[in-house]
């Protein structure tokens, strides 16, 4: 099957472009404001527990740069990409470590990385903004072509008490683009891109809208008669 060219343009991409709605949205992403801030960086944390000490992690969309911290106190190195350079310029703020390698203007869907160039991706709050399953399955094989080990993710799930509140302000008020999609769709649009899902978490399942998942890139098929490699002697 063919697959469909990427829209030069989708809503998350043209959200944040100015330094005045980036300077906004790092003002509701501190400790005192957002009050799931501490509970997602702990599935964060427990996710990173098995990466070794020296793991490049890349955080894309970095946004302003809340998982800055998270990840390097834990001794992690830390990359930054985002389709908004407005939202670089607040994180670089926090980059005052030597385990920041840098930020990267880029889009998900599209990373200037070679394959199985990072430890680990996070793809924090970006799916639930993205309707169009051609771009999420593309910013999934991204994501598994350029980390070695696993790629966790938040995602907005619509068998919960708060999915009525938004699809009723997208439906009738007109407010809000987002999307929702199951753990059973999550799985299998994983498993096309390379990916598979490991564990999801949640703050309240089927209570809360938001969702957190941890993917594992898939091994390469052994051809019949091979054997995996154990190294060499």
């Amino acid at each position: 099957m063919k697959e469909r060219p990427l829209p030069d343009q989708y809503p998350a991409q043209r959200s944040w472009q100015s330094p005045e709605a980036a300077a906004k949205y790092r003002g509701t992403r501190t400790p005192s404001s957002d009050h799931r801030y501490f509970r997602e960086e702990a599935i964060v944390n427990a996710w990173l527990d098995d990466l070794p000490h020296d793991a490049l992690v890349l955080d894309v969309p970095c946004g302003t740069g809340r998982l800055v911290r998270t990840i390097i106190s834990r001794g992690f190195r830390y990359l930054g990409a985002d389709i908004s350079e407005a939202m670089i310029a607040e994180a670089s703020q926090q980059a005052n470590s030597p385990l920041v390698q840098g930020f990267i203007h880029a889009d998900a869907a599209k990373l200037p990385l070679e394959d199985n160039e990072v430890d680990c991706v996070i793809i924090w709050r970006l799916l639930h903004h993205v309707r169009d399953s051609t771009i999420r399955q593309a910013i999934l094989r991204e994501a598994a072509r350029v980390t070695r080990s696993k790629v966790l993710l938040s995602f907005h799930h619509p068998i919960s008490f708060t999915f009525f509140r938004k699809f009723f302000r997208r439906a009738f008020l007109g407010k809000g683009h987002g999307t929702e999609f199951t753990q059973w769709r999550l799985r299998r649009e994983a498993r096309q891109c390379g990916l598979r899902l490991l564990e999801t978490k949640g703050f309240r399942k089927y209570i809360s809208i938001n969702w957190f998942a941890c993917l594992g890139k898939a091994q390469p098929a052994v051809a019949s008669g091979e054997h995996p490699s154990r190294g060499h002697s």
